[in-house]
């Protein structure tokens, strides 16, 4: 299949629609949780963060369907609304359900340009990809129980869903535009991909990323930079393995990842700071006052 042609269009519309899963997100077997994995759920410091997020990516998505004269195209980004908008309210269940308290954060208007969509599509490929690692690293460490990893794996599978459809749906426009040379189109992705960290798109608000702290940092303190990478590399190849294999999938946060992976690997490993003797160091103390 060549990449730009009405063919490629149609596998990577037709299976993003396909693949579409209706349900409600108040309807899902949300399980009862213990104190101590309720108390977890509630320390989590991303949830603000995270229906912000979706709250705004709704309402883009769809405003940017507005824009596409294609059928086809505008069809499939319809059916990504329809997810996004699904995310925000399953993300507003979860705080009702598990009485969560997470205050609102401003979202604004999105503006739905083809530069702040791009912009908004290589920023999912970064989220995804650190989601794969945060996903892979909750469920080897067993914190929540299957039957919500379960919720939340549907979730993430969406998300990569996305960012697959996004990728295509980008190759098809710079291939047809002629813009498909390597190297630019190697430059051009970093360039989206570092507005997106910086937060430019359109008038989006400045929202902090917030803090791994208290009891999520102490389950997650063993991490290093090594293990989140060697957990989001095996994951992104476990759920990508799931997408049609003739469709592209999102190359350059994984290919970084590894690079990083690569030169991680071959520092010399850090020594692990001194063991204090707060007894001592107490005594220490208490004879020099003396």
């Amino acid at each position: 299949m060549k990449l730009g042609t009405p063919e490629h269009r149609d596998l990577f519309c037709r299976q993003f629609i396909e693949t579409h899963v209706s349900f409600d997100p108040e309807r899902l077997p949300w399980p009862s949780l213990d104190g101590e994995t309720l108390a977890l759920l509630r320390a989590f410091p991303f949830w603000s963060y995270a229906e912000s997020i979706e709250a705004r990516s709704a309402r883009m998505v769809e405003l940017f369907a507005h824009t596409i004269d294609d059928p086809l195209i505008k069809e499939a980004i319809n059916v990504q609304a329809v997810e996004e908008y699904r995310h925000e309210r399953l993300m507003s269940h979860v705080l009702s359900f598990y009485g969560v308290e997470a205050p609102a954060l401003p979202v604004g208007e999105p503006r739905a340009t083809r530069e702040d969509f791009y912009v908004f599509g290589f920023g999912e490929c970064t989220d995804v990809f650190i989601g794969f690692g945060a996903f892979s690293l909750a469920r080897e460490k067993e914190i929540f129980p299957s039957a919500l990893l379960g919720i939340f794996e549907q979730l993430l599978f969406e998300e990569a869903r996305h960012v697959v459809f996004f990728t295509n749906w980008w190759r098809y426009e710079e291939t047809r535009a002629g813009r498909d040379a390597p190297v630019r189109r190697t430059i051009e992705a970093l360039k989206y991909h570092a507005k997106a960290a910086l937060g430019t798109v359109g008038d989006a608000p400045k929202t902090p990323m917030p803090k791994l702290e208290g009891r999520f940092a102490e389950v997650f303190a063993d991490v290093t930079p090594v293990r989140f990478l060697q957990a989001a590399l095996a994951e992104n190849r476990r759920v990508m393995a799931k997408v049609d294999p003739r469709l592209l999938r999102p190359a350059l946060m994984p290919t970084l990842g590894t690079l990083a992976l690569a030169g991680l690997s071959v520092l010399p490993p850090r020594a692990a700071p001194p063991v204090r003797d707060l007894w001592k160091e107490t005594f220490e103390r208490q004879t020099v006052a003396a």
